[in-house]
């Protein structure tokens, strides 16, 4: 049986390479300059051509020949640029809807936790923070405490700690990405 190595797609190539990241525009303005010189060799050919004193047969099978040799390279470096354009696209969409998703999560991070608490909790203050009877279980006595200066929250009672996203999460039973959403509101 023939051995058939594994075919990629340009996702998965750029996932295995990222240093790819940087060599790609290098190659791309390679690729391109190499198109550029292969089509001005195929002008200069053909204008050379229609200045020879022959009849219309030769100088068309002259810009035939001249095409089979000169439109391979054009062709190949074509298929190269946009190849290259295509991964870099990927490559750069996905870095920039990534940079765009953690700059949500930090802004959703940022919420004040004790606006949201205050609308769904009965708090109390103590100093610069918050207590209130803990969402998570059932007690008597507040241990659910909210601290407003690391916009984190901690429950003596049961252990649950974190902050104003997971907060968010529970307390309106949604996921992160929607409680991201809704403290970007």
């Amino acid at each position: 049986m023939k051995y058939q190595p594994p075919k990629f797609n340009d996702k998965e190539l750029l996932s295995i390479f990222p240093e790819a990241k940087e060599i790609i525009p290098q190659k791309l303005s390679e690729w391109e300059r190499i198109y550029t010189e292969n089509r001005e060799k195929l002008k200069d050919c053909f204008i050379f051509i229609n200045y020879q004193q022959t009849d219309n047969f030769s100088k068309w099978f002259l810009k035939r020949v001249a095409s089979l040799f000169l439109i391979l390279p054009i062709l190949e470096s074509k298929k190269h640029i946009l190849r290259l354009k295509r991964q870099n696209l990927i490559f750069n969409s996905r870095t920039n809807n990534l940079e765009k998703w953690q700059e949500k999560v930090e802004i959703a991070r940022q919420y004040p936790i004790a606006e949201l608490a205050r609308n769904n909790l009965k708090l109390r203050q103590t100093g610069k923070n918050f207590f209130a009877p803990c969402p998570f279980h059932n007690e008597k006595h507040a241990s659910f405490y909210i601290y407003t200066q690391t916009n984190t929250f901690y429950c003596f009672g049961c252990q649950e700690s974190g902050d104003v996203i997971k907060l968010t999460m529970y307390l309106h039973g949604i996921d992160f990405k929607n409680a991201v959403q809704m403290l970007q509101n």
